[in-house]
């Protein structure tokens, strides 16, 4: 009865802010992965007995320096920075009064505690998984600001993937997307090292291989390192509302020990996606 009691307790600890930088808020809900990510932060905060209240710095007339006013006279001291997570240098808020976490890989040298995916492992993990269904030139197609930008690190789990592999079998990664209009130089990069399965992103080079007339999985095998939803992408479910709960769970905790501030030692928690079978890719061989 104690436990039941707990479980159905109402929102007493008070609130903590979801701060959305790079987005307004009818396109950052709109974003798939943003809407998992903020159901995994309301269910956790309401176990753990916190209110999530979302403030959208491109809202009209809106900026950092008026929420850290609003934040401040209500007493707020939770802080989560949402996904996309540009830092926080940029933003004119008095930090020693939070106890702040960031979502994500920052693009600038990170000062917070953060929640992220685990870029590296899920990439291997995909890897592997197309390895043991018997493709052996996997190309991987990465857009240029997710090589560039700071942290990101799919690029990485790729190369130490292409490490374990005989030579010949190791294709260099085509940054590009079909959104930065790359599809010239795709054609080229495929007629060249002529992948037999392809890592990508969300799937978007779909209509890639459409133009080219190849047939996936048949002609070629498509994986996604950001899964969508519902969809007949083989790939890994990045877990983004684990991600939100664990950003929720690292607060309250920071709240709970008066930690409050920039930290010394930034922490960095990581969480393991989990690769899910889809129709993109021929399925995994028997051993008998």
């Amino acid at each position: 009865m104690s436990q039941i009691r707990v479980s159905r307790r109402p929102s007493t600890n008070g609130v903590i802010a979801l701060v959305v930088d790079h987005y307004p808020e009818d396109e950052w809900r709109r974003h798939e992965s943003y809407r998992v990510y903020f159901d995994g932060v309301v269910k956790r905060a309401e176990q753990l007995g916190y209110h999530i209240e979302c403030f959208f710095l491109l809202a009209p007339g809106m900026t950092a320096s008026r929420i850290d006013r609003i934040l401040q006279a209500r007493g707020i001291r939770g802080l989560i920075l949402a996904p996309p997570y540009f830092g926080n240098r940029r933003l004119n808020m008095r930090w020693s009064h939070y106890a702040c976490v960031g979502t994500g890989y920052a693009w600038e040298q990170q000062q917070f505690d953060r929640v992220a995916h685990d870029h590296d492992q899920n990439a291997v993990l995909a890897f592997q998984n197309l390895r043991i269904r018997d493709y052996l030139r996997i190309g991987l197609v990465l857009p240029a600001f997710y090589v560039e930008g700071r942290g990101t690190r799919w690029l990485d789990g790729f190369l130490l993937c292409q490490h374990g592999i005989p030579e010949e079998q190791r294709l260099p990664p085509f940054i590009g997307s079909p959104e930065e209009n790359s599809f010239a130089d795709f054609k080229k990069w495929h007629a060249k090292w002529r992948p037999d399965a392809l890592l990508t992103l969300y799937g978007h080079e779909m209509k890639w291989l459409e133009a080219l007339h190849l047939r996936v999985p048949q002609d070629i095998g498509l994986a996604c390192l950001i899964r969508p939803l519902d969809s007949f992408f083989a790939g890994i479910d990045d877990r983004y509302a684990e991600i939100g709960g664990a950003a929720v769970e690292l607060t309250a905790s920071k709240i709970g020990f008066n930690h409050y501030g920039i930290p010394q030692y930034p922490r960095l928690l990581l969480i393991d996606g989990q690769w899910i079978d889809g129709k993109s890719v021929r399925r995994r061989r028997r051993h008998s």
